[in-house]
């Protein structure tokens, strides 16, 4: 338990906006965090979406696994994850 709230801190060091920049830091670094494993999940497969993966998967591009089925259902986390935290920080 921290002994000290978010309020108490900002009053201490006379920051008014200290929670909204916290979460604007966080999501920020969220964001990166979220993009840099979407890059890195779909530089394995040459892909810049999960719908190119979806396409390459039907052409036989790609080969249906239980790897590649992971992966697909990963980067369509991440990408649908992207999209709301970059939304929240349209709102900064």
């Amino acid at each position: 338990m921290l002994k000290y709230n978010i309020l108490a801190i900002a009053n201490k060091l006379n920051i008014k906006e200290l929670e909204k920049k916290s979460l604007k830091s966080f999501l920020e670094k969220e964001s990166l965090n979220l993009k840099t494993e979407f890059l890195m999940l779909s530089f394995k497969y040459g892909l810049k979406n999960i719908k190119g993966f979806e396409k390459a998967v039907k052409e036989g591009k790609i080969k249906e696994t239980e790897e590649t089925r992971d992966d697909f259902f990963r980067l369509d986390y991440l990408e649908n994850r992207i999209k709301i935290v970059e939304s929240f920080l349209k709102d900064f």
